[in-house]
């Protein structure tokens, strides 16, 4: 899985904002606190969703219990992306295989 091409995430002072460029003038479409810009920085370097997991995972010192709460959160951020159009389907391990 990748970001499609249009979308793009902006940063304005401690604000994150997620936009879809499909002319003259992005659209923003969502902001992201910081935790799920930090998710989707990771998505634009080609991390996998356990990955991902395992990178927040270590950003937040998380042990077992914390890691399943975690793992969940990667997952529903990654659909609320399908959800907008954001991700583009390229393999199986997109859908956490």
């Amino acid at each position: 899985m990748k970001i499609r091409e249009a979308y793009e995430l902006k940063q304005i002072g401690d604000h994150y904002l997620v936009t879809r460029n499909t002319g003259e003038r992005p659209a923003i479409l969502f902001a992201l606190n910081e935790t799920g810009a930090f998710l989707w920085k990771e998505l634009a370097r080609g991390k996998t969703q356990a990955q991902m997991t395992e990178s927040l995972c270590g950003e937040y010192e998380a042990g077992p219990e914390e890691e399943a709460m975690i793992r969940r959160d990667v997952a529903d951020f990654l659909e609320q992306l399908r959800g907008v159009g954001a991700l583009e389907e390229t393999d199986d391990e997109s859908l956490g295989k």
